[in-house]
């Protein structure tokens, strides 16, 4: 893997990190997470696995 792509998967893993901290702050205060806030999420983590599938199918074709 490239470090362009180690940036990009990096950056949406830290994203889903901070919204995970932000759910666990709201849990603590007896809150539910907006349904804005799971998209997004749910969006980073498509994201990070369609690049993992694109990594994967490169390096079979490498193969």
């Amino acid at each position: 893997m490239d470090s362009y792509n180690a940036t990009i998967l990096r950056d949406h893993l830290t994203s889903l990190k901070g919204w995970v901290s932000h759910w666990q702050e709201d849990v603590a205060l007896n809150l539910i997470p907006t349904a804005s806030s799971l998209i997004l999420a749910k969006a980073h983590a498509e994201s990070v696995l369609a690049l993992l599938d694109r990594i994967e199918a490169e390096a079979k074709e490498a193969a």
